[in-house]
């Protein structure tokens, strides 16, 4: 006899909703609850509030509320039935084949995998407090890492004494040997004896986003065999889609605060020791699930991998896999140590805030990084330099944002025409030279830039004068951003003073009061208007009929683009104070 199958009540035992929540927003932690702000109103302040023991979820603001169910119809504006196709996706439940009683099995057995990998975290984690004067092995790998017992607190370290100590422990827990390799916690050896294969190892438990241990990393201390080992992956703990210290993001306040992606366990603590918020991977090469990850927590990540030849080739594949991805918010940064070091070796020196500091100083940019991964030896003739060239372009044909694709192309172009110029003057050939990125682009930026500057103001007014819910949502950041131009700033000042004291609803009221205040031609000068009324050739995010979502991201996009350039205008005119 079949199941009666009740797909949503399975579906929803099967996802937590911070969880499946976090892959779309940014969340934060209140009370034993999360905010974020509201995917589905415009706001400033998190009025978005999930309920982890109910897996719900409710705006204040706007009044939306629900499961996950809810949150899926609400994002795509679909039905119950397409939210239930995409959430049966979503945890590979098949509505034609599954049976209740075996996705109920599946749900009993998380919650038994969680609560036994927290019970060995915390036996290893005992274990080592016990053993850590005593043992040299432990005593003298903690002293080169320069691990305290605040430290071991703050990560959970452990230890693991021999083969069977922690399988005995669980045994009188109430867990037999089949549960613990049924959930794939450990593995039979050739004798078909279960046994702990972290015998002799100091021990990383690996924690998801709400603090629940659900693997571990093990580094040798005595013995044979590789110098780490993870967890094998099974249902519950995916490598690809996780980062040691994830755990701790929570701590990250900003978008602008900085965070660092290193190779190691102990470069992560290396790193959080010194006061920098820091990930690594689980032993595998970065994932674009994990990059994903990072971004959620910061726009721009340093990769800090180790200094020597596998170690930058390791960072050159992060920026590859990163490519097509790259965006305004979404960007990376790279720093290459010399000596071969790696930041845990750095950092547990005297002087190591010093020198990693010198390093943050001379980081590299995506676009660096990537002219350094495609350098040919020798580099030093017109075809080799077209070579480099053609390697490069197939990379940046990868970037999916056409803005930044095609400004990563024009600073190429302009860097190798330099670069021919040079191979056809000199005799004796010079290899082209990395320099900064404001190098590469200053005669871009001396001869067009000006006119890319104006159009992006003249494009920022446009959409506020004509598209007055857009407006609305982002006056303050009009109030602040810099407007290089006197005639449109005066008429930016105008716009702030007029929404600020008057009683304005809508766009044609604005632009009466623009032209009460005499500023018509200013207005016909920038834009293509005839009465100051009717606006052709404005953006489709300037227009009220646009989708105010899509319009708000285009909006900020070109903000975040104009601060970008007024950063750089200002860095260079210091600069240029500095040498006279």
């Amino acid at each position: 006899m079949k199941d009666n199958v009740d797909y949503a009540k399975i579906i929803k035992a099967k996802i937590n909703l911070v969880d499946f929540l976090s892959k779309d927003l940014r969340l934060f932690k209140s009370g034993s609850n999360y905010k974020a702000l509201c995917p589905f109103h415009n706001e400033k302040t998190p009025s978005f509030t999930i309920n982890q023991d109910k897996n719900s979820f409710n705006c204040f603001g706007c009044g939306v509320s629900g499961d996950v169910f809810s949150y899926v119809m609400e994002k795509y504006k679909i039905g119950f039935k397409e939210a239930l196709k995409i959430l049966a996706n979503e945890v590979g439940v098949n509505l034609k084949n599954t049976s209740y009683s075996s996705l109920k099995k599946s749900t009993e057995n998380k919650a038994n995998y969680l609560h036994i990998m927290n019970l060995i975290s915390n036996f290893y984690n005992e274990n080592l407090k016990k053993n850590y004067l005593n043992n040299e092995h432990i005593s003298t790998f903690l002293k080169t890492k320069n691990i305290d017992t605040t430290t071991i607190e703050k990560f959970h370290l452990g230890y693991s004494e021999d083969f069977l100590s922690v399988i005995k422990f669980l045994n009188k827990k109430g867990f037999d040997d089949k549960i613990l390799t049924d959930l794939n916690i450990f593995k039979k050896n050739s004798n078909n004896k279960i046994y702990d294969l972290y015998s002799k190892r100091i021990i990383f438990p690996i924690k998801d986003k709400l603090n629940n241990t659900i693997g571990f990393g093990g580094r040798i201390l005595e013995g044979i065999g590789p110098k780490y080992i993870n967890s094998s992956e099974n249902e519950f703990f995916k490598k690809r889609s996780l980062l040691y210290n994830m755990n701790n993001l929570k701590n990250i306040k900003s978008k602008l605060d900085k965070l660092f992606l290193v190779e190691g366990y102990t470069d992560v603590i290396a790193m959080e020791k010194a006061g920098f918020n820091s990930v690594a991977p689980l032993g595998t090469a970065v994932s674009q699930e994990q990059l994903n990850l990072a971004w959620q927590y910061n726009n721009e990540p340093i990769i800090f991998f180790d200094g020597d030849k596998a170690g930058k080739h390791a960072s050159f594949r992060v920026l590859d896999i990163a490519l097509q991805h790259l965006g305004v918010e979404r960007s990376l940064s790279f720093i290459f140590p010399d000596n071969s070091e790696d930041p845990d070796t750095i950092l547990n020196k005297i002087n190591g805030k010093d020198i990693l500091k010198s390093l943050l100083e001379n980081k590299s940019s995506s676009i660096e990084t990537l002219i350094k991964s495609e350098l040919i030896e020798n580099m030093n003739t017109p075809e080799r330099i077209l070579l480099f060239k053609k390697n490069l372009s197939n990379k940046i044909n990868k970037i999916e944002n056409t803005e930044i694709k095609n400004l990563y192309k024009y600073v190429i172009n302009e860097k190798i025409q330099e670069s021919l110029k040079e191979s056809i003057k000199k005799t004796d050939y010079n290899p082209v030279k990395i320099n900064k990125d404001h190098q590469f682009i200053k005669k871009y930026k001396d001869r067009k830039e000006e006119q890319f500057v104006l159009r992006r103001e003249r494009s920022i007014l446009g959409a506020m004068i004509n598209n007055f819910n857009l407006l609305k949502n982002n006056d303050e950041i009009l109030a602040e951003v810099h407007i290089s131009n006197n005639e449109l700033s005066i008429l930016r000042d105008n716009i702030i003073e007029i929404i600020s004291k008057k009683d304005i609803n809508e766009s044609l009221q604005l632009k009466e009061s623009l032209i009460n205040k005499g500023l018509s031609q200013i207005i016909k000068r920038h834009f293509n208007t005839r009465d100051c009324i009717q606006f052709s050739l404005i953006e489709n995010y300037a227009n009220e009929k646009t989708n105010i979502n899509n319009a708000n991201k285009a909006f900020l996009d070109i903000i975040n683009l104009q601060e970008e350039w007024h950063k750089r205008k200002n860095k260079n005119l210091s600069n240029t104070i500095q040498k006279l």
